[in-house]
């Protein structure tokens, strides 16, 4: 909202002088006597005829001569329009700005070799050497999803406040203007001078604005704009085109040299043209393993999938890039690592064994982890062993990275303080119940105590063939089991099921995720984590007590993606984004040793470790850059490696409107700018609001010119 003022009100006064030309006007009407003779008859319907054209334009005439004083008069009282909420800055007055600077990514797009960044800094520059005069205090905010204050106290040097914006340099974060607005709130709130500004220089982008927060981010701008004037400079260039590559996916957890795995990502196309035979390559280990071509339809995704085998086991790394660069080649590139592992030990307890192998709970299961026979000596992914009765006793834990554990009878004290250590410790565990499965006993001697169950076990409940359910691969969520979301190759839903266990899990425990769902919607695979592991629950049998599952081909593949997720540790996690914590550990033995961590851009430091109950720990927080992350030791210089990518929103270029940006920032005053405009203008305006007296002046010398000549017109035809 505006509001109309005067610099100069003392000459409104004058408005008064508008009273001459009606004066004159009314002087020059003359009083006649009217006589009557007949010879003016003849004449009388002519006069009776023009006296209505001629009122019409005198008084046409007046009006232009009123208009013409008054708009004189308000020319020399200097009205301006400015915004509400704050008063005008006196032109002597101190200005404290905060020059905003947007180094998110996608203000590296490039226009004539001119990237957005680079006018950005431009900008700032041209604001303090232009707009700030000395004495005036600056402060400098890099904008991002994580704004930082380069300066902690304003600054009075304005020329080592251009210094640093010449040195500012691009990060790998996405754009959250509430965030920023909140960090700009907290740095004016002890700013003591009376004059305030906060100058955005950006490229408006659309994704930063989310939805989620959004009342928190309206706050935060209500604040900023009662404690300054708020000027929005966009530096975008037009028409923002632009392919980006997401983050790799595998086909399955466990990744070993026995057998190939699928390795994908998508490729986005935020342009209105659609893009045929795209090239898109795999590296992997710093060389070329392959390639594909895709189309991408415009505005929209495709899949660039490959199938590779790793040679040998330990931790490798690559890269799916798109072979044509753009105009933002940022995020042309999306990283990978892998921790290819040569076998799995897990045990299978089986508490109540079936002499006929059919009717046993573990036979399938343990035929599925090892299909060539767990004791044949085949060399598979996953080395199961079967251990009959179930008892933990003589059992180290520590040597197995799984325990499964099927047809759950009961758990003495000591059973259960082993696998509350195994899991705590970052072990994985898998309970199914079974025909003989008594859910009191369970949930007794697994339940009290330290909550260690993922979920309730309730009663079981038996289904007629008509009734049975079946999974609901549309339920998946979970990371785990995303492989299974495509029912194309590997369909979960073909099993039904006609005896299952309700699981009933606490709303308020956000340690428990559901994997996947019955087609009632009940939860058919809980997790929860537990220290340093998890823990995975079923809803039914691990064989063909109730349901036909193990006969179904998606029964392997199922059972050796939840036993590779949960054996995977507390580390699993290797592709990650921005921000997020790496993690590895060690062996005990390596206590005290420095960890030597090479980032993206190939330097390398050295680190420190931690030692706690499970064992010696490596963790970096400090993954600003998209890219590979190696750590090593100092005879093995590569120990374990992680990937970082950049956060897939920040890829769509997509600029907001300015009626965009108010709607997105509430009733919160803002003047808008591109970066062509004059900016010394532009804070004129802001500080004391937009003067119109030029075009007062100029309105009325145009007034002049119309008045002359139609005082030139309507006097020939009087």
């Amino acid at each position: 909202m505006s509001a109309l003022t005067f610099l100069n009100p003392a000459y409104l006064g004058a408005l008064a002088l508008v009273s001459i030309p009606i004066l004159i006007h009314l002087i020059r009407k003359r009083r006649v006597r009217i006589i009557r003779w007949a010879a003016w008859e003849f004449l009388l319907e002519s006069t009776r005829r023009n006296r209505r054209r001629l009122q019409i334009e005198q008084l046409i005439l007046l009006l232009i001569r009123v208009a013409i004083i008054a708009l004189a008069v308000l020319a020399f009282a200097r009205p301006l329009f400015r915004s509400l909420g704050l008063p005008i800055a006196a032109s002597d007055s101190r200005v404290h700005a905060i020059i905003v600077l947007d180094n998110s990514f996608s203000m590296g797009f490039t226009r004539n070799n001119v990237s957005d960044f680079e006018r950005a800094r431009r900008v700032a520059d041209d604001l303090i050497s232009r707009v700030l005069r000395e004495g005036d205090s600056v402060s400098l905010v890099l904008l991002s999803s994580k704004p930082e204050a380069v300066f902690k106290e304003p600054t009075f040097d304005l020329g080592r406040a251009r210094e640093r914006i010449r040195s500012a340099r691009l990060s790998d974060r996405d754009t959250d203007y509430g965030a920023g607005a909140a960090l700009c709130a907290a740095l004016l709130r002890d700013v003591r001078t009376p004059t305030k500004e906060v100058y955005w220089i950006t490229d408006s982008q659309k994704s930063g604005f989310p939805e989620a927060g959004q009342e928190k981010a309206r706050a935060a701008w209500k604040e900023l704009a009662g404690l300054a004037r708020i000027i929005w400079i966009n530096v975008a260039s037009a028409d923002r085109e632009n392919l980006a590559v997401e983050r790799p996916i595998f086909s399955r957890e466990l990744v070993t040299p026995q057998a190939p795995v699928r390795i994908e990502a998508v490729v986005r196309n935020h342009s209105p043209q659609e893009r045929r035979d795209l090239l898109v390559n795999l590296n992997v280990d710093g060389r070329a393993a392959g390639a594909a071509r895709i189309n991408v339809p415009a505005n929209g995704a495709a899949k660039a999938s490959f199938v590779y085998l790793f040679e040998k086991a330990g931790p490798h790394t690559g890269t799916i890039q798109i072979a044509l660069p753009d105009n933002l080649p940022r995020d042309n590139i999306a990283y990978f690592a892998a921790r290819v592992r040569d076998r799995l030990k897990t045990l299978v307890l089986n508490p109540r064994p079936d002499r006929d192998p059919t009717r046993d709970e573990s036979f399938y299961l343990v035929t599925a982890l090892a299909p060539a026979g767990a004791s044949q000596g085949v060399r598979a992914a996953i080395q199961p062993t079967l251990r009959q009765g179930g008892r933990l006793e003589g059992i180290n834990l520590r040597d197995y990275d799984a325990v499964i554990v099927t047809g759950m009878a009961d758990f003495t004290a000591s059973e259960r303080a082993a696998l509350q250590e195994f899991v705590r410790n970052g072990g994985g565990l898998l309970l199914f119940p079974g025909a003989s499965t008594d859910p009191a006993r369970i949930n007794a001697a697994l339940g009290t105590g330290e909550r260690f169950l993922p979920a309730r076990l309730g009663a079981p409940r038996t289904l007629t063939e008509e009734d049975a359910l079946t999974f609901n691969p549309a339920s998946i969520s979970h990371p785990a089991l995303n492989a299974f979301r495509d029912t194309e190759e590997v369909n979960l839903g073909s099993a039904r099921f006609t005896r299952v266990f309700d699981l009933t899990t606490a709303a308020e425990d956000e340690s428990v995720r559901v994997l996947i769902r019955f087609s009632d919607g009940k939860p058919a695979l809980v997790e929860r984590a537990f220290g340093q592991g998890k823990i995975v629950l079923a809803a039914c049998s691990s064989g063909i007590s109730g349901s036909n599952l193990p006969y179904k081909p998606a029964y392997v593949p199922l059972v050796h993606q939840l036993v590779a997720y949960l054996a995977a540790g507390p580390t699993a996690q290797r592709n990650l984004s921005i921000g997020e914590l790496i993690s590895t550990r060690f062996d005990v033995k390596e206590a005290n040793r420095p960890v030597r961590l090479t980032d993206p851009s190939g330097q390398t430091s050295l680190q420190k470790t931690t030692l706690g109950a499970e064992g010696v720990v490596f963790s970096y927080a400090g993954t600003e850059r998209a890219g590979l992350y190696r750590v090593g030791l100092a005879e093995n210089a590569f120990a374990d490696a992680f990937a970082i990518n950049l956060p897939a929103g920040e890829s769509d270029l997509a600029s907001a409107e300015d009626r965009q940006i108010r709607a997105a920032v509430g009733e919160v005053p803002v003047q808008f700018a591109r970066a062509s405009d004059d900016l010394a203008t532009v804070a004129s305006r802001s500080r004391r609001g937009t003067e119109i007296w030029r075009t007062l002046i100029y309105a009325a010398i145009g007034l002049l010119f119309l008045e002359a000549l139609l005082a030139q017109r309507f006097g020939r035809r009087g």
